[in-house]
């Protein structure tokens, strides 16, 4: 019962992060940018044709092939007179140069509606649609003095007019960072389809961070409840890779007049804790197989890194980022290394293993996706391909740690019955003990007697015909008494030793039973009678069956005078077992109290109440049953059962 509660408790548990993980999922499916047509188109020579293309239905993603002007702030009024310089050869990398200017020229429908949505330009940059500024971010300028850096997420309607041309211009300004200033992916279509675009890229941005950050408080405050060092790294783990999606954490998180320099400097610590992050769980779950002073000059190199992203120039920070990465390799291997010896020496997976395994192998490929794909893919670069990993790398995990906590506390509880059955048993075997020894005065008491007797007649010379006899009497009380010590020694030394259920012989059990009961209801003038024909032997353990009948003898003597108690064994009553049956001739059990005699503590007489417990525990340690078979004033018969040798 108690195993059960605890299972429930724990799946309560793991319940909420299955809501979490499954909600963000949904939302998602239900969501997602798949439900949009994103068309790639490139403009040619500087101009992008989408005469008669229908954006009603399509997302255009516009590749970045516009024409480039380094080193040059162009408006529209210097285009139309012709002040511009020439364009930039194609493939230059606006990364080499710290401001300029981007153009392009769409062919429209005439007299049509568009939207454009994307990030902006890194990092500083005004827009212009057709002359006119329609958005600014930071400020850009000619030089690094009068430079102030910043980046946002943008949306710009557009307007094709009469002649049906649209011209964009980004300038951009970049004296904080070694790459920037190339033109973002660019989204174009109808000003409906960009809104609702937009709404499922910060939709998808919002559930998946937002619910990373609901798992990081709850396993924050499962590690301080259950003060476990795996939540907490967890809850790290979770807190890092929500923070990545640069659209959540600079869009959404941070407040609109935050410090660029700050919001850049903790973006970038951030990246570089995802493997820390990573691989201090891995070594909290594995710390048996991997020795400490690696994961401390792990750390230590982590917490240079972070000093030196603080203080460092911007333009430095990515490449201490990069070199954590690098430095995550070897210990990275390490703790491989560490994993793979630990199951080769445990030579088998459980099911707790198989989950954690999965779990990193799922975030793992997460990070190589998205190391691979950032700068590639403007999705990958801003919103990040590790935090889907990290859902199924939480759940899985989550799902191991819960699992682990069962199996840990469902054996607690299993030891602590056993132990406390333990006690139980020793208690009343000590109470047994007692009682046996004080029933052994009775031989004892034959013996001095009868010795005191034949000593006065030999001492008077007065050797009478009753000598011979006397002195069987004492010799057969001497044996009887020898016996029972003898297997009460047995008994003894086999409660010491651990309880091994093998083969049992009924024959042999049922005499054993008889030399250590007989003397016991003698006080109460009672006589035990063992009444079992050839019987088949029985499979189980020959010390906790001995304690059961003794249990119940000295139940039917102390409800008995002067009457007989019978033990008895069948092997034909029931199928696959040994019916036993302990009779006695007494009083019999009050209606009152049959229901409830097998329940602990429970005794009618004032005892202890635990020797029917101990039976019943007994006896469902054995896969069989025990009950009361009948009770009255004849008499109360007790019966259980025993699986037969080679049924078990």
């Amino acid at each position: 019962m108690r195993s059960a509660c605890a299972k429930k408790k724990l799946l309560g548990w793991l319940l909420p992060v299955a809501i979490v993980v499954l909600s963000v999922l949904l939302l998602q499916a239900v969501f997602s940018q798949s439900d949009f047509c994103i068309q790639k188109v490139t403009p040619q020579d500087g101009v992008l044709d989408i005469r008669g293309t229908d954006v009603s239905e399509s997302v255009l993603d516009i590749a970045n092939a516009w024409d480039f002007y380094p080193e040059a702030l162009y408006t529209s009024a210097d285009f139309a007179a012709g002040k511009t310089a020439e364009k930039a050869a194609p493939g230059t990398s606006a990364s080499e140069v710290p401001y300029g200017t981007h153009r392009l020229r769409i062919l429209a429908e005439p007299n049509r509606y568009y939207a454009i949505c994307g990030f902006s330009l890194d990092y500083a940059s005004r827009v212009f649609v057709n002359g006119t500024e329609v958005a600014a971010f930071g400020r850009v300028a000619d030089n690094a003095a009068d430079f102030v850096p910043r980046v946002g997420y943008m949306t710009i309607p557009m307007f094709s007019g009469e002649s049906g041309e649209i011209e964009l211009l980004y300038q951009y300004g970049n004296y904080v960072h070694k790459d920037g200033g190339y033109v973002p992916t660019t989204y174009l279509s109808a000003p409906q389809n960009i809104e609702a675009f937009k709404a499922a890229c910060n939709l998808s941005s919002l559930s998946v961070s937002g619910g990373l950050l609901l798992l990081a408080l709850y396993f924050l405050l499962s590690a301080a409840v259950r003060r476990k060092a795996d939540f907490l790294c967890l809850a790290f783990c979770c807190l890092v890779l929500a923070l990545r999606d640069q659209n959540f954490f600079n869009i959404h998180l941070l407040p609109a007049d935050t410090s660029w320099y700050f919001a850049y400097r903790v973006f970038i610590l951030v990246v570089m804790l995802m493997p820390v992050s990573i691989l201090l769980l891995l070594n909290n779950m594995y710390a048996s197989a991997t020795k400490r002073w690696p994961l401390y000059a792990y750390l230590a190199m982590a917490a240079a890194a972070a000093v030196l992203i603080c203080v460092l120039p911007t333009q430095e920070v990515v490449t201490v980022s990069t070199a954590v990465y690098y430095a995550s390799l070897p210990y990275l291997l390490y703790l491989l290394f560490g994993v793979i010896r630990h199951y080769i020496r445990q030579r088998r997976l459980g099911t707790v293993d198989i989950l954690l395994l999965a779990g990193f192998f799922v975030l793992l490929a997460g990070l190589l996706y998205e190391a691979i794909w950032t700068g590639d893919s403007a999705e990958v670069t801003h919103y990040g391909a590790a935090a889907y990993g990290m859902l199924g790398f939480v759940f899985l995990n989550a799902a191991a740690m819960n699992l682990q906590i069962q199996q840990r506390e469902t054996a607690l509880i299993e030891s602590r019955s056993r132990s406390e059955m333990l006690e139980r048993m020793n208690r009343l075997n000590m109470d047994f003990l007692h009682k046996v020894a004080h029933e052994l005065k009775t031989p004892l008491t034959v013996i001095s007697g009868y010795a005191q007797l034949t000593g006065m007649q030999l001492a008077a010379h007065r050797i009478s015909d009753e000598a011979p006899a006397n002195l069987k009497t004492i010799q057969q009380e001497a044996e009887r008494l020898a016996d029972m010590v003898t297997r009460l020694m047995e008994y003894s030394y086999g409660r010491k030793g651990e309880l091994h259920f093998g083969q049992v012989a009924v024959s042999a059990l049922l005499k054993n039973v008889d030399a250590i009961a007989a003397p016991m209801c003698l006080k109460n003038g009672n006589t035990v009678k063992i009444a079992a024909e050839s019987c088949a032997d029985v499979h189980g353990n020959s010390e906790m069956l001995l304690q059961i009948f003794i249990n119940l003898v000295v139940n039917a003597s102390k409800s008995t005078q002067n009457g007989t108690i019978t033990i008895s064994a069948d092997d034909r009553e029931r199928e696959g077992f040994v019916l036993f049956r302990v009779a006695d001739t007494g009083s019999g059990i009050s209606p009152a109290d049959l229901p409830h005699i097998f329940e602990q503590g429970f005794s009618a007489s004032g005892s202890s109440g635990l020797g029917l417990t101990i039976c019943r525990e007994a006896v469902e340690a054995h896969g069989g049953e025990i009950w009361v078979e009948r009770t009255g004033p004849g008499g109360t018969v007790f019966a259980f059962t025993a699986p037969k040798e080679g049924e078990a």
